[in-house]
């Protein structure tokens, strides 16, 4: 399976997401758990960086295994060195 999927279930919460794509720290497809931050109204007023509500303040991805929600297995084959990556955007640049 080489195209991006979600895997959706009724235990995650708002801001979470698990989804199979490729990934930040090499070309390959793999599943991730992606937990982001967006802006509220709050957000835009004390950070000239953020432009609208919603923009992503930060995001963590995770390469996993399972889902972390209900534990459905997601991989064929387990992948012992799981990598991940935080995204800071509250600044110029993404750190």
């Amino acid at each position: 399976m080489e195209r991006y999927d979600r895997h959706v279930c009724k235990e995650q919460g708002n801001g979470v997401r698990v989804e199979y794509s490729r990934c930040s720290f090499h070309e390959d497809f793999t599943w991730q758990l992606v937990v982001t931050r967006e802006a509220t109204e709050e957000d835009i007023k004390e950070n000239h960086y953020l432009e609208e509500v919603g923009d992503d303040i930060w995001s963590t991805v995770i390469e996993i295994n399972n889902c972390p929600f209900c534990g459905k297995k997601l991989r064929d084959r387990e992948d012992k060195e799981l990598r991940f990556v935080h995204f800071d955007s509250t600044g110029w640049s993404i750190e």
